[in-house]
Order: structure tokens, then C-alpha cells, then sequence
């Protein structure tokens, strides 16, 4: 049994006078709603004592529903009828209960369907519950933004018969019940009439709402449960999750750790789900800039599979974006699908997206693609891809990307490089064309699961990494071991190793041997289609530095041969995701003479021998732009000299023992 309250009893003047001082020093603070009459033994009661202990109940239970917060307790989903089209459409709203912001109850038991028009045809009712309609409009043509929402009225009933109370007096009738209820009402929302079409006020709304954190207009006494666009009468669009929200959910993750209540940024998750899944299947199916659709983003979203697409740019296979700004650093990962949840819960703490931020602030967001897929298609990609992870460029034509600046110098210095080399002058990135495929396998999926509407998710990244990097990757080619097999031989007779590779994996054990095969028959090692011509690629200078690091390990252990750890340190040497980017951008930089001399089999042969390519292209890779030209002509004489190993290592930045 609880505690009673602490009374103070009044029993002469003296006891008076001290309650009154204390009240008016404000040591005793009066609370006008826990007034209630005082039973006694021969009180006569009248009828406003026990009305006033109606109210003073029904205040207590309005405090304790304001403590659990407003919003739909269940139910209540609004959608739209048969007449949806029509300029009378209707609307459904589903049984349910919620609680106003001042703590009423409001409750509907059936399902009702209410045609729009209807709504304000009680004027008097309108009236007295604060609904406003245009000067210029009426009931039945208005236009503009109006928040759908209840409220809770009462009215009396049942006729009753009242006695006189006095010896004189005449009986008279009067209602004998207090009937509550709930009233559905539209409350206009703040619109700048006549300036935006009707899907610019959604975006510029949900902006107002989710990331301005305006209230939505209503006043304290309703409960909101949707957002409408009329005009002439008509429903342009309704947005439920714009102004709904699910009770108890303002409170936030902990004091000052949350900008948002968790409410809000899952109301804005699914409004921007809806307001995605109402643009047009040939916008989604085509791409589109963000920008164009919307003025803000949640943190976490789907967005068209459609956005993302490889080109050629400067000679490579580029994988390219088109749905954020230019400046957002972005990049694209295959995840396991039933991953996903988890991801979306974390990125939901996460700041929201200002898609007209300044250019200052877009280069500082970054932004992480990510692919649903199966985890044995996971384990497949990881297999032939080496890494699930890889940039993505942006494809806005005329604007200037992040670290563009660079590049654009180093075009106009170099005007070659603004015409598209001709085919067979450059080999293509076998792992390039592998990603394309995985992402085109990956999009042709959703769009098969949501009937052309396929849809991909970003996550805004934190500075801190999702999980751990893989810091080395085993490679293998996607198939059967015959086939690797195959691949590995295939490669050896190219280079002309053939009897090497036979004694070098003879002596070592069956697992080393293992592993040395899928290092030689990774994508990025393949042998380029113009070897035969004499004309090396990265992928021919890749392959035979790998193997030389082999073999000079294999000899520097004598008899013993190599050792399953000594293949796993090659393995994470030549496993580095953005290994012969380096060697790329030399041979896109290059004065063409340059270019010629870095892709002959003598320069090859130097640079492969040295020890230290992997080195060499690291440290192109931290170079700027502009310089990579001078380190082209450095590294062609370097490797003609005939101290090549020592120059190749100075260059590289390897300090040789003596």
C-alpha cells in the first residue's frame, strides 16, 4: 500500500497563520489540479463536488499519459479509399488509440472511411476546434498543405429528469451523460501558396519537419496522423509519416548524445521510403540527382541502383555516382542482406544529410553505398573481387569532384589525356571488369525483387570504420581448381617461368603450395591481351614481381624451400586493394615516349626484379597529380641504369643495407 500524502492539520488560528506564511515565503507551493473535495460525516453534497472529483481524476490520468509522451499508441494508419483519383477522394483510417501532446485519450474502434470534402462542412464544430479554410476557398475546393489529425471532444445526452431542490421548485430536464468522443479535423500547415509545385512543398516540408525540427503546426490538443497536399480539392499526396509518430519515443540515447529523438529519425526513415517509392518508375530506372527530388536526407536511406554505373575515365574502368554532390566523399560495398538492420539502427545516430550544405561542409560527408547480397554471394565476390570495398567517383558532367582540381591541371598541361586512347592501347583491368559484373549481378537482383524499382542503401560513415579492414586478402580466380590451375599455367609458360614455378612449389608443403597458386592466379595479376606485342601492362609488372618475391624468398631458404608464412607475407604485400593504381596513373601521365619505355620488357623486367613495385606504386599513389609525370621519367631512367635495383629503391624510398 502506498504512502499517504504528508497532510498539515489546521487546528486554531495559530496553525493558520504559520500556512499562510510559508505560502507566501513560497515554501509551499499550491497545485490548482490536486484540488478535491474533502469527505466528512454530514457534508451535504451538491453536484459540482462530484464533478470536481471527475476532474481532478481525470487530470491525474492526463499527467500520466504526457509522462509515456504523444503520439499513436497502435493503429490508426491512414490510407486512401476507392476514390483516390477522384476530386472527392476518401480517406481510410484503421481502429486504433493514441495520446494528444496534453495527455487525452483518443480512440477509434471501428475502421472509417471519410471523403476529404466532408471534413469542414460543420462549420460550427470547425469553429470551436480552431479549423480555418482560405478566404479564397471552400470546403469543398480547398487548397494547400492541411495536417490530418484527432481530437478529443465531449458532448452531452440522455435526457434526464432533474428534481427541484427546493420545496417550490418545477422539474425540469436536462442531459444526464457526458459523451466523449473524437474528432477528425484538418489543421492547415504553414504554405507558401502558388510559389512550389506539390512535390517541391513535400521536400521542403519534410526539410522544415525532420531537419529544422519545426513542429508541425497542430495545437496541443491533437493528435496528428497525416500530411495533405489538396488543391482545388484534389489530393495531390498524403504523407503519413511526415507528421505521425509512435508514443514514448522523445526521449534520446543519453543527455547531449543525440540531436534527434529516436521517434523522429525513424518517422523520417520510413517518410522518406514513401516519398521515394511515389517518383516515377522511369526516374528510378534512369537515376537521378538527390538534389532534384529532395532538399534533405536521413542519415541512412535506400536510393536507385540505378545511380551507380561504370565509364572509362582516363584510360580505367571507373565506377561512378550521380545521386550525391560531387564533393561527398562516397564509396560502395557489397554487405550480407541480413546485415542490413543492424546497419540502418547504427547510422540512425548519425547527423542527417544537408544536400544544400556548403561546398566546404559536402567535402567533409562521407558517404558509404552498400549492396545487399546473400552471404554465399559475399564469399564469392570476396574470392574473385579480393576486397568487397571500392570508390566511387562522381559522374556530374561540368562540376568540379573532390581533388578534381588536380586532375583538371594536370589536362590541361597534358591535352592528350582529353581524347580517349585507342582500343588495344591499354589492357584491360581484369578486376575492374570483375566489379562491373558483381554490380551489375547485384542490381539485376533488386530490380528483379521490386519489379524494376531496385534499390541500393547508403549509410553516412563515421571517422571511426564500420568493422575491422581485412589488411591482406588471399586471391583466387572464381571457378573450380582445375581451372586456377589452368590460369597459373597459363601464366608461367607467358612469362616463360614454367621450370622455375615446377621446382619452386616442389619442395615447399601442400598448403604453401596452396597458397602460392591463388596468389599467381588473382584477377589483378592476369596476363594482358598486348604481351604478346611486347607491350606490358600493370597486371604483366604485377604477376612477375609477385613471382620474383617468390623465388627470392624460395632461395634465400636454401633446401627448406618456402614456408607457408613466407607465402602469406608475399600474399599481404600484393594484396593491397589499390595495388597498380600507382602504375596506372604513371602510364596515363607519362609523356608517350615515357609511356613506351615504362611498358617494354627491359623496363618491366628492372622494376620487377628491384623487389620493391609494390613500394613504387604506394608511393606514386601519395604523390600529387602534377608530379606523377616527373616520377614516370625517374622511374624509366632508374630501371635503364645499370644500378637500376639501387636507383629503383632510392626512388621507392628503401634505405638498401650495405
Amino acid at each position: 500500500m502506498a504512502t499517504p500524502t504528508s497532510e498539515i492539520t489546521i487546528q486554531d488560528a495559530q496553525d493558520d497563520a504559520r500556512l499562510q506564511a510559508q505560502l507566501a515565503a513560497g515554501a509551499i507551493i499550491v497545485d490548482s489540479g490536486r484540488r478535491r473535495p474533502f469527505y466528512f460525516d454530514g457534508r451535504f453534497l451538491t453536484a459540482d463536488d462530484l464533478t470536481s472529483d471527475q476532474n481532478y481524476i481525470r487530470a491525474r490520468q492526463s499527467d500520466l499519459a504526457q509522462a509515456i509522451g504523444a503520439g499513436v499508441i497502435r493503429g490508426l494508419m491512414v490510407g486512401l479509399g476507392t476514390q483516390a483519383a477522384s476530386n472527392s477522394p476518401t480517406l481510410v483510417i484503421e481502429p486504433g488509440i493514441g495520446v494528444t501532446p496534453s495527455g487525452d485519450l483518443v480512440n477509434i474502434d471501428t475502421t472509417q472511411t471519410i471523403t476529404i470534402a466532408s471534413l469542414p462542412q460543420a462549420a460550427q464544430l470547425d469553429a470551436q476546434l480552431g479549423v480555418k479554410v482560405l478566404p479564397s476557398a471552400s470546403a469543398v475546393n480547398r487548397s494547400g498543405l492541411f495536417v490530418l489529425a484527432l481530437r478529443p471532444i465531449e458532448f452531452s445526452a440522455n435526457p434526464t429528469t432533474a428534481y427541484p431542490t427546493t420545496l417550490d421548485g418545477q422539474r425540469t430536464v436536462r442531459d444526464g451523460d457526458i459523451i466523449e468522443a473524437t474528432a477528425v479535423t484538418l489543421i492547415p500547415y504553414p504554405d507558401r501558396a502558388g510559389v512550389e509545385n506539390a512535390n517541391a512543398k513535400r521536400s521542403r516540408v519534410a526539410r522544415e519537419i525532420f531537419f529544422d525540427r519545426q513542429r508541425p503546426g497542430v495545437l496541443q490538443d491533437a493528435l496528428p496522423l497525416a500530411m495533405l497536399c489538396l488543391e482545388g480539392g484534389a489530393l495531390r499526396w498524403i504523407d503519413v509519416h511526415m507528421v505521425r509518430r509512435e508514443v514514448g519515443a522523445e526521449s534520446t540515447l543519453a543527455a547531449g548524445l543525440s540531436q534527434r529523438p529516436r521517434a523522429l529519425l525513424e518517422a523520417w526513415l520510413k517518410q522518406h521510403q514513401d516519398q521515394m517509392d511515389d517518383i516515377d518508375t522511369g526516374s528510378v530506372q534512369t537515376g537521378f540527382a538527390a538534389a532534384k527530388q529532395f532538399e534533405t536526407l536521413p542519415p541512412v536511406g535506400p536510393l536507385p541502383a540505378s545511380t551507380l554505373r561504370f565509364e572509362t575515365q582516363l584510360g580505367a574502368l571507373t565506377l561512378l555516382q550521380n545521386y550525391f554532390p560531387p564533393m561527398v566523399d562516397c564509396q560502395f560495398a557489397f554487405i550480407p542482406s541480413d546485415e542490413l538492420a543492424a546497419l540502418v539502427q547504427e547510422s540512425l545516430a548519425l547527423p542527417p544529410i544537408d544536400l544544400r550544405a556548403s561546398d566546404d561542409d559536402l567535402d567533409h560527408l562521407s558517404i558509404l553505398i552498400v549492396a545487399p547480397v546473400t552471404r554465399q554471394q559475399l564469399e564469392a565476390n570476396k574470392r574473385s573481387l579480393q576486397t568487397v570495398v571500392r570508390p566511387v567517383r562522381s559522374a556530374s558532367a561540368g562540376l568540379i569532384a573532390k581533388r578534381s582540381p588536380l586532375e583538371s591541371l594536370v589536362r590541361i598541361s597534358q591535352p592528350e589525356l582529353l581524347v580517349a586512347p585507342p582500343i588495344g592501347d591499354f589492357a584491360p583491368d581484369f578486376l575492374a571488369l570483375a566489379w562491373q559484373r558483381a554490380v551489375e549481378a547485384a542490381r539485376t537482383q533488386v530490380n528483379a525483387d521490386m519489379q524494376g524499382r531496385g534499390m541500393f542503401w547508403y549509410l553516412r560513415r563515421r571517422q571511426l570504420p564500420y568493422t575491422a579492414e581485412i589488411s591482406s586478402a588471399t586471391l583466387r580466380l572464381a571457378g573450380d581448381a582445375k581451372s586456377i590451375d589452368t590460369e597459373v599455367d597459363v601464366r608461367v609458360r607467358a612469362d616463360a617461368v614454367l621450370t622455375r614455378f615446377n621446382g619452386l612449389v616442389a619442395k615447399i608443403p601442400t598448403l604453401a603450395r596452396a597458397e602460392t597458386v591463388n596468389l599467381l592466379a588473382a584477377p589483378k595479376l592476369a596476363v594482358s591481351t598486348t604481351l604478346a606485342t611486347n607491350v606490358l601492362a600493370t597486371s604483366d609488372l604485377l604477376r612477375r614481381s609477385a613471382f620474383t618475391a617468390l623465388a627470392v624468398r624460395s632461395d634465400s631458404r636454401g633446401d627448406e624451400g618456402l614456408r607457408h608464412d613466407d607465402v602469406l607475407e608475399i600474399a599481404r604485400e600484393f594484396g593491397d586493394p589499390s595495388l597498380g593504381e600507382g602504375f596506372d596513373a604513371l602510364a596515363q601521365a607519362a609523356q608517350p615516349d615515357v609511356k613506351t619505355d615504362l611498358q617494354t620488357p627491359e623496363v618491366v623486367k628492372a622494376v620487377a626484379d628491384s623487389g620493391v613495385a609494390p613500394l613504387l606504386d604506394r608511393a606514386v599513389r601519395e604523390l600529387p597529380v602534377l608530379k606523377h609525370a616527373d616520377f614516370a621519367l625517374q622511374l624509366r631512367d632508374a630501371a635503364k641504369a645499370p644500378d637500376s635495383a639501387k636507383r629503383l629503391s632510392a626512388l621507392a624510398g628503401v634505405k638498401l643495407e650495405q
